[in-house]
């Protein structure tokens, strides 16, 4: 059994394993970019997934924290976090009365919304539930998920203006699939796009005297990006906390590498098995992290490669690329995944560790909180 004070060698594996000191460069180092650029920073837990790290966001200075289901939102509610923004639109029965329950007990809460069909029934249920609840418009910058247009936002914030039962806050605009743009010029240009289009509408709310202090969007691929335009408020980034391999690939400014944050996060695996001269398998396959175009990196054994290789749920195959000899039965390998939202949702704990020894054991306390 893992204990506290241990080196994380003695982790069993697969684990997750996060180094305290790099994780808090990561939070320190957003929050103070945010500052300087005149931002709020409200950041997305949907990637680490846990309360724990949530409270040390706002601890160090964000203003509340984003969540994408009301499942999520109910687990920090519970931690005493407030200012939660769910970024995804509500729309079951049962999720809106959950909504209502936590925005009696939180009338920070906030909620977006992209539909006049959505803002009807929310707006009953917040007349019955006696309570108003804070709302912002939902924007598709052209991702075709959620979000209305452009052309028609201002018809939707001039319809919520008038529901007695909800009051609206401003505009929520994302654009989730600019984040990994490869090259930063083209991640730029898009991005700006975007956000001046979403400025502008931020503007005839502003015209039309509808109440209108936040336009919210951003993510970790272009936090340093939308953070130009004058009217964006705030940031929701959530990849920045401990990053993955998917963010290590794309270009950050002047061509470098998107290095300004470090991989705070990895994931640590076993040999299990060593009877072929090509190969071995580790003790982690799908179970243990997220299939994706990206492959992980074995950062303990650099001449390692993780092969998806079809060897299925539990298990995973590494080879060598000729300049150093396979692992041994029982070695343990340390690897930088792929995407880090969706492998984080397959375990159940962080190892913290300062130095190489565990200081801390975190619960990853909003996995599989998908309603």
């Amino acid at each position: 059994m893992t204990t506290i004070g241990q080196t994380k060698q003695h982790i069993d594996t697969p684990a997750l394993v996060i180094d305290q000191q790099k994780l808090l460069a990561n939070l320190h180092f957003m929050q103070k970019f945010a500052d300087q650029h005149g931002k709020q920073l409200r950041p997305h837990a949907k990637t680490h997934k846990c309360s724990h790290l949530a409270k040390l966001q706002q601890q160090i200075g964000a203003i509340g924290i984003c969540v994408t289901k009301v499942a999520e939102a109910e687990v920090l509610v519970k931690h005493g976090i407030t200012g939660i923004l769910i970024t995804s639109p509500v729309v079951t029965p049962q999720k809106i009365q959950r909504l209502m329950i936590l925005a009696k007990q939180d009338s920070s809460i906030m909620v977006v919304i992209d539909h006049t069909g959505n803002a009807e029934v929310l707006n009953q249920a917040a007349l019955q539930a006696d309570i108003t609840l804070k709302v912002l418009v939902d924007i598709d910058p052209g991702v075709q998920r959620t979000g209305i247009s452009y052309q028609q936002a201002l018809t939707l914030g001039k319809q919520l203006h008038e529901l007695q039962g909800l009051e609206l806050q401003g505009i929520q605009c994302y654009a989730g699939n600019l984040q990994h743009v490869h090259d930063f010029h083209k991640r730029q240009q898009a991005s700006s796009q975007a956000m001046q289009h979403a400025s502008e509408v931020f503007s005839q709310f502003k015209a039309e005297n509808l109440p209108c202090t936040i336009l919210t969007g951003t993510g970790t691929g272009t936090y340093d990006i939308d953070s130009q335009v004058s009217l964006v408020s705030e940031m929701q980034p959530g990849s920045y906390t401990v990053m993955d391999q998917e963010y290590a690939n794309i270009q950050g400014q002047n061509l470098h590498r998107f290095d300004q944050f470090s991989p705070a996060m990895t994931l640590l695996t076993t040999v299990i098995s060593a009877n072929h001269d090509r190969h071995v398998t580790v003790d982690a396959g799908l179970k243990s992290l997220y299939i994706d175009q990206t492959p992980p990196r074995i950062i303990s054994h650099p001449h390692l490669h993780y092969d998806w290789g079809g060897f299925g749920d539990e298990h995973g195959k590494v080879t060598s690329d000729g300049n150093g000899p396979l692992p041994k039965i029982g070695d343990v390998l340390e690897l930088i995944v792929p995407h880090c939202d969706p492998t984080i949702n397959l375990f159940d704990q962080f190892y913290i560790t300062q130095a190489n020894l565990i200081t801390e054991i975190w619960p990853i306390d909003l996995r599989g909180k998908s309603q």
